[in-house]
């Protein structure tokens, strides 16, 4: 729930970034940074998502991760943002499989 497996992360895609700050690091408290709020209310607009949002560890299976983000495109995390969805509710729950 910490990290994935090797050669399983999403970074490996080109499609997930870590973003903080230098003095915070990749912790928790970057979640009260004004950096961080501006990202929850306008990453979306850019393509991005939390991928590992607070509450929803039960579904993703990772904990909370501030400073994960992941491109899905513009439509998609618009979508996501506005239903308050992770990325696993938005494919199993949204999509046509």
């Amino acid at each position: 729930s910490i990290s994935a497996k090797p050669g399983h992360s999403e970074h490996q895609t080109g499609y997930a970034v870590d973003l903080s700050l230098t003095d915070i690091g990749l912790t928790e408290n970057f979640k009260y940074t004004n950096t961080y709020l501006w990202l929850d209310q306008n990453a979306h607009k850019y393509g991005f998502i939390l991928r590992f949002p607070e509450n929803k560890t039960q579904i993703t299976k990772y904990s909370f991760e501030p400073w994960h983000f992941r491109y899905v495109g513009v439509d998609t995390a618009t979508f996501i943002k506005e239903n308050n969805l992770t990325l696993e509710e938005y494919i199993f729950s949204y999509l046509e499989i």
